[in-house]
């Protein structure tokens, strides 16, 4: 299931004139609603997991240059982005979202160390160090996780990044990085020890969406810190995560039909992609810092749940590497648009990395430290 890449035909259908289309209606690209940089930062990420891998994933890289191309159009001259422009490439926002801005800095800090193409690590480089100034300021907790992914892969791809690295950063920019992901994973962890109780150990009232990303950050910033208290509150979350959405072999994550607020019944449809794809990374850095390799079968639970492996039984991803936007009561939903194809494809590629040798977590499987030198 996941030994060997996924194709990217689909992605490779969803491309415009400006990027990766958002919407699709069945398996055709839908442009009534034009671009955002969200999906294309997803694009570039996944092209970046899937091409370390090695040159046979199909499409990849032509994901990835376009994803590249729409990032960089989409870059305010202050550093930072709009997010919506239309099928004629019109910006339809003055400033983009700071969890679009947050997703690009995540896209920028894996691929600065370990896109295979040396133009992309450069792209990404500069993107990155333009965008440092403004992480500071981010005030919603979800984007600073996502810049937490991508700081964290930049500092100690090694250890922290989804696949190995090729190359290190320059010094100058990992120690501002280092230092702003430092800030930010006290932040994270202070907000989680303020709200957390015994029992409804979370951030909030509520599990929504992308849930597993706050978890997964606050244990990758830790193995990028190497400090391991920073990764309490991280295993309290997962854990706890975990009870609520995979806790008898089977992944079954919050739906987005009312969500689950805490004392009322959690929702189960519709299910949503990046849910499976964020669970999947969250086991993937728990095994990164545990060195235990039993989290890689959480992980490939998770990726089950694409598969067939959830409460409706049904298979949401197609041989063109396409992936159904929910799973609902007995049916999937019928398109197959951008975020739940990159999803798809995301997951995929970091759990292949992990049998193939190009992730962090392979030493693991080897009984190994994570970062050996082994695995450069």
């Amino acid at each position: 299931m996941a030994g060997r890449p996924a194709r990217c035909t689909h992605a490779l259908r969803l491309l415009g004139e400006h990027g990766i289309v958002q919407f699709a209606l069945g398996r055709q690209p839908d442009l009534t609603h034009g671009y955002c940089l969200d999906d294309n930062a997803r694009a570039w990420l996944a092209a970046t997991v899937n091409l370390r891998l090695g040159d046979d994933v199909p499409g990849a890289q032509a994901v990835g240059e376009v994803a590249l191309a729409a990032i960089r159009r989409c870059r305010r001259p202050d550093g930072r982005y709009h997010n919506l422009y239309d099928r004629a490439g019109l910006f339809t926002d003055e400033v983009g979202s700071e969890e679009s801005f947050a997703r690009t800095v995540w896209a920028c800090g894996v691929a600065a160390c370990c896109a295979p193409i040396a133009g992309w690590r450069n792209a990404a480089l500069e993107l990155l160090t333009a965008a440092l100034p403004h992480v500071p300021n981010l005030t919603y907790l979800r984007s600073r996780a996502y810049c937490v992914l991508g700081l964290a892969a930049a500092v100690a791809p090694e250890r922290a990044a989804p696949v190995t690295p090729v190359s290190d950063i320059p010094s100058q920019t990992r120690q501002a990085a280092r230092r702003i992901l430092a800030s930010l994973c006290r932040d994270v962890a202070q907000e989680y020890r303020k709200r957390a109780t015994p029992r409804w150990p979370w951030w909030e009232d509520s599990l929504t969406w992308a849930n597993a990303r706050l978890p997964e950050a606050l244990l990758r910033g830790c193995a990028a810190l190497s400090e391991p208290g920073l990764g309490e509150a991280g295993w309290e979350a997962l854990t706890f995560l975990e009870g609520v959405t995979q806790s008898e072999g089977m992944f079954v994550p919050i739906g987005n039909r009312g969500w689950y607020e805490e004392g009322k019944v959690r929702a189960r449809y519709d299910q949503q992609p990046i849910e499976a794809c964020a669970m999947v990374d969250a086991w993937l850095a728990a095994a990164l810092v545990s060195g235990d390799s039993a989290y890689v079968g959480k992980a490939l639970e998770a990726l089950g749940w694409f598969f067939g492996l959830n409460t409706e039984g049904l298979v949401l991803v197609d041989p063109d590497g396409g992936c159904r936007d929910g799973l609902g009561v007995g049916e999937c939903n019928r398109n197959m648009g951008a975020e739940s194809t990159l999803s798809y494809l995301h997951a995929h590629a970091v759990l292949a990395a992990v049998f193939a040798g190009k992730s962090p977590v392979s030493a693991v499987l080897q009984g190994k430290p994570a970062g050996s030198p082994s695995q450069r």
